[in-house]
């Protein structure tokens, strides 16, 4: 239900801001595609919001990825190979209950591969994606519980010179936990205001000057990491962290160089969890924090 509510008011959100767009006549660019991103992400100390948990918590996060895209002979077909590395770490304070245990650093490394083709000739085109993942804290050896395969699948089209849209599915990590998920994607630009909805991953909305642009946008992100269940946990069964949280707040870019973008991005993170979970996947000790605030800033190489 959680999920659906939230699902909801990003189509919403994104619907409104395509209705507000619809005077002006000037073409520019839909999309960017994205060759490399760096970014790193503090958020705020805050509260755990359990009654059973007592402290507080924050944490920082850091991610990489790289993306390669290659044109095929038949200049139809896109091949894109890359990778993804991010680095969660969570900060306890003294007081957290049972904090000892579980304060450690999280990774996952992700291999990238999709497909981009054409779907007959009314402007349709979908892209297949595989994207096999290592989630751990890597206290012990790499197995195959940290093992996660996530895929999707797009189906698109270029309505007109303004819009693109499109549908799908994927099964992914991003609530933190395993589960499909439906995806929409919406893109208008028009004039020098700019939409763009990939749900339920991202939305924003931009009015663009000539080397920058500016708006607001909400980013949902989270991961379900492997967690080592060493002696020390005191009998407690401790078997997955279940991590993820909904950005809002304004968004800021602008060029550096040619192909370089500065990104800034600021607010309050929302719908927070950090649960970790046991073989049964209930949880264990739900340090889920109330709203804080979260400052991001990265990089952008774009083509």
């Amino acid at each position: 239900m959680k999920t659906r509510i939230i699902a909801s008011v990003l189509i919403v959100f994104c619907w409104v801001s395509l209705r507000a767009q619809e005077q002006g006549q000037r073409l520019v660019p839909l999309e960017e595609f994205v060759i490399m991103n760096l970014s790193y992400a503090t958020h705020g100390e805050a509260d755990i919001k359990k009654n059973s948990q007592i402290g507080k918590v924050a944490f920082s996060e850091v991610r990489f990825a790289l993306a390669f895209p290659k044109l095929l002979k038949n200049k139809k077909t896109v091949l894109i190979n890359g990778l993804e590395f991010t680095n969660l770490n969570p900060e306890f304070s003294a007081e957290t209950s049972n904090g000892s245990l579980v304060d450690r650093n999280f990774y996952s490394i992700a291999y990238r591969f999709a497909i981009m083709n054409p779907l007959g000739s009314k402007g349709w085109s979908y892209i297949l994606g595989l994207k096999p993942t290592i989630a751990s804290d890597f206290e012990e050896s790499v197995s195959s519980e940290d093992f996660i395969l996530q895929a999707s699948v797009l189906f698109s089209k270029r309505a007109n010179q303004y819009f693109k849209y499109g549908f799908g599915l994927s099964y992914n990590t991003r609530f933190g936990k395993k589960q499909v998920l439906p995806v929409v994607q919406l893109v208008y630009k028009r004039n020098n205001w700019g939409t763009y909805a990939y749900l339920p991953a991202y939305v924003g909305q931009f009015y663009h000057f000539r080397t920058s642009k500016l708006g607001v946008s909400i980013q949902l992100n989270g991961n379900n990491y492997n967690f080592a269940n060493v002696a020390n946990t005191q009998g407690f069964d401790l078997d997955k962290l279940s991590f993820s949280r909904i950005n809002i707040g304004p968004e800021y870019e602008v060029k550096i160089a040619k192909n370089l973008r500065l990104n800034l991005n600021g607010g309050v993170a929302v719908a927070n969890k950090l649960d970790w979970l046991n073989g049964s996947g209930d949880s264990e000790f739900d340090y889920s924090p109330e709203n804080k605030i979260f400052a991001k800033i990265g990089l952008k190489l774009v083509k």
